[in-house]
Formats: structure tokens, C-alpha cells, sequence
């Protein structure tokens, strides 16, 4: 059989039409490469002392642990970019392509293994999604400067013996956020036997460092007022927060008849139980120093503060709950990433180690390899190992009575 070559302008026709593709998968596969590679820079850099850069860094890294779907793709895609191009001759795309496979295995296997050392942890649990979780109630607890204050409370199907409670103050940088915020935790709080109240409180721009105080403990005292209806023990209320909100719980549970600190509405004030602060700034001078986001926290605590720290220090240091530590305040969790960006580990190491000294039982649990606000994925690796911690918390704090 004669066999009849094909034309050369046919040839050079499908050549030329193949070229757009390559052009378009090179730019592709450079473009993943580039975004893994500037997330994984990100994520394991060291602290910089140039702030924007800093700033640039840690807005980076706190999204990556969001993306493991994105960079277990990456982890592919980069493999498959570094064979393609080694077998085109194209070795900087190779290079590339072998850095960004790398760091995005870096970026999921390390937090993983880290984790896995640490407690019970799944794969299966990561990917879940979040249990349905809505209030049983909202009502509005008080009226301030023509605003209602709203709060969402979460009833227990099966009530602790104790009648606990527990008031959440949700984070947001007291600029933002809401009550609805950690619903998959406040139902899985409720869940554990616990009553929890979520509530809002007035947020910045005007300085909030007394009033979003005085809003939580006017939602403890109406809790404590109306605890018949509630079902609850009115001495056995808890406080937790998460963030910012945490550094308000831990303010308010630690103030208790402190003049700078009133409730915002006519409520008699008393101890709580316990509290919690999950990733929470305790000390505010010391923050602005080791913060990894330093922008994001000079803007957030000046309009929460009414100012810089050069014009309103005693401002600053009221706010600290490391300024408030003496015997007798309520036991204490605080629960921190050792990765935050925000919120430095040694905020919560310290604070604890303070508490213990003046005899307070105090825990800090650092969670190896967690970001800031890790607890807004249900599943995480952070989320996951914090769940046993806080439910023996409040089994030894709450559910005893």
C-alpha cells in the first residue's frame, strides 16, 4: 500500500492552530504556579519588620487554610506543569512547577501531621459540613442610643441538671460580625447541656472600649433576671468570645464593679462561672508590638480605643485583661493558634501564666499550626482537636454546677 504524506501547508495549518492552546495552557499552568507558590511564601514566612510587607504576608497566610481543596489541586497541577514542561525543554516552567507541587504539599501534609500528633483527627470530619444551627428564640434584650440589642438563645434538647448558661460575644475586630457568626458552635455548645445566649453590642467606628463592655454585662444581667423563664441557674452563667469577642468576655468577666466598666443598662452586676477567649487579644500594648497584621490592628483597637496608643495608653491598658488579673476571678480558657497572624500565640500563654500565679485555674491550649479564626471552619484540623477541650471545660465549669 502506497502511503500519500500529507501536504505541508496542512501540517503547518494544525501546527498553527495548536499554538493558541499551548500559549493558553502555558498561562495556565504559570498562573498556579505563581498563586501556589506566593501562598506558600506566605504561609511559612518568618515574621518581616517592614510593616505593609508584614501586613501583605499575614492577609496572605490567613486564607490559605481555606484553600486545601485548592491547593490539593495545586499539588497535581504543579506536578503534572513540571513533567509536561521538562519533556518541552522548558525548565524554568519545570522549576516552577516542581516549587509550587512542593508548597502545596507543604501547606496541607504539615498542618495535617502537626495535628495529627496533637489528638483525633479525620479526614473525613475536615470536609464535613457544618451542622444545621438555628435558634430556638431572638429577642431583644435592651435598647441603647436608639438601637435594639438583639440576642439569639440556643436551648439544650436535653437541659444539664446544672441549668447552665453560657453568653457568646462574637469577634469581628469590634468593627464587624454577628451573633450568628459561630451558630455551628452555639448549637453544638447547647448541645453539650448549656444554654447560650449569642448577642450583639454596638460596634465602631465611634470608640466602643466601654459601651461594647457595658452591652454584654447588660445581656448577663437580663439573662440572669429573666433565668426562671430560661430555665437556667442564674449563678451558674458562663462567658465565652472568640476574637475580639473574646477579649470583651474576658474584660467583662474580669470588671466586675469596676466604674470604667458599667452595664449599659440598669443591671446588677456578679461573678460569672467561668469564661472562654478563643484566639483573643489580651494585651493590647504588647499586641500593636507583635501582631503580624500590624495595619489591620493599628486601624481596628484606634477606632475601637478612640486613638493611637501615644494618645490614649490608659485606654489601651484598661482594655488588656492581662491588666485586670488578681485572685478570685473565674476559671479560665483560652484556646490560641501557634500560626495566628492577628493575635500572637504569647497573648494567651501569658495572660495564663499570669492567672495561675495569682491563683486562678487558668489553660492556655495552643493549637499547632491554626490561623486566626480557624473555628470559622467546623471541620478543621484546629476545630477538630478544640472540640474535646472545650467540652471538657464545660463539664468541669458549667455542667457540675
Amino acid at each position: 500500500m502506497i502511503m500519500t504524506a500529507a501536504p505541508a501547508s496542512a501540517v503547518t495549518r494544525t501546527a498553527r492552530s495548536r499554538r493558541p492552546w499551548r500559549r493558553a495552557a502555558r498561562a495556565l499552568a504559570w498562573a498556579l504556579c505563581v498563586l501556589v507558590i506566593v501562598l506558600g511564601v506566605a504561609f511559612f514566612a518568618p515574621r518581616v519588620p517592614f510593616g505593609p510587607v508584614q501586613d501583605a504576608i499575614g492577609m496572605t497566610a490567613l486564607f490559605v487554610p481555606w484553600l486545601t481543596g485548592f491547593l490539593l489541586a495545586g499539588l497535581a497541577g504543579g506536578a503534572v506543569t513540571a513533567v509536561t514542561a521538562w519533556r518541552s525543554g522548558r525548565r524554568v516552567l519545570c522549576g516552577a512547577g516542581v516549587v509550587a507541587a512542593l508548597l502545596a504539599a507543604g501547606m496541607v501534609v504539615v498542618p495535617w501531621a502537626a495535628a495529627a500528633r496533637s489528638g483525633e483527627i479525620s479526614w473525613s470530619g475536615y470536609f464535613a459540613s457544618s451542622p444545621a444551627a438555628a435558634p430556638t428564640s431572638t429577642e431583644a434584650y435592651t435598647t441603647v442610643q436608639g438601637q435594639d440589642l438583639r440576642m439569639d438563645v440556643y436551648r439544650p434538647r436535653t437541659p444539664a441538671p446544672a441549668r447552665p448558661a453560657l453568653l457568646y460575644v462574637h469577634g469581628g475586630s469590634w468593627n464587624s460580625g454577628t451573633r450568628a457568626d459561630s451558630a455551628p458552635w452555639l448549637r453544638w455548645m447547647a448541645d453539650q447541656g448549656v444554654t447560650v445566649f449569642s448577642v450583639d453590642y454596638r460596634l465602631t467606628p465611634s470608640p466602643r472600649w466601654q459601651d461594647a463592655v457595658g452591652d454584654v454585662k447588660c445581656a448577663l444581667g437580663r439573662i440572669r433576671a429573666g433565668a426562671a423563664a430560661y430555665g437556667v441557674d442564674p449563678a451558674n452563667v458562663s462567658i465565652a468570645g472568640d476574637s475580639a469577642g473574646g477579649q470583651l468576655a474576658l474584660v467583662t468577666a474580669y470588671t466586675v464593679g469596676d466604674h470604667r466598666f458599667p452595664p449599659s443598662c440598669e443591671a446588677p452586676e456578679a461573678p460569672v462561672k467561668s469564661v472562654m477567649g478563643w484566639y483573643a487579644p489580651t494585651d493590647l500594648p504588647r499586641l500593636l508590638d507583635e501582631t503580624g497584621l500590624p495595619g489591620a490592628a493599628s486601624s481596628a483597637l484606634s477606632d475601637y480605643l478612640g486613638g493611637g496608643i501615644e494618645t490614649r495608653r490608659a485606654r489601651y491598658q484598661a482594655s488588656s485583661p492581662v491588666a485586670h488579673v488578681r485572685p478570685g476571678l473565674p476559671p479560665t480558657l483560652l484556646v490560641q493558634g501557634d500560626r495566628d497572624h492577628m493575635i500572637p500565640a504569647t497573648q494567651a500563654a501569658d495572660l495564663a501564666s499570669r492567672l495561675r500565679t495569682a491563683g486562678v485555674p487558668a489553660t492556655a491550649v495552643t493549637i499547632p499550626w491554626a490561623e486566626h479564626n480557624f473555628t470559622g471552619q467546623w471541620g478543621s484540623w484546629g476545630s477538630q482537636l478544640m472540640r474535646p477541650v472545650v467540652s471538657r471545660f464545660l463539664r468541669d465549669h458549667a455542667l457540675k454546677g
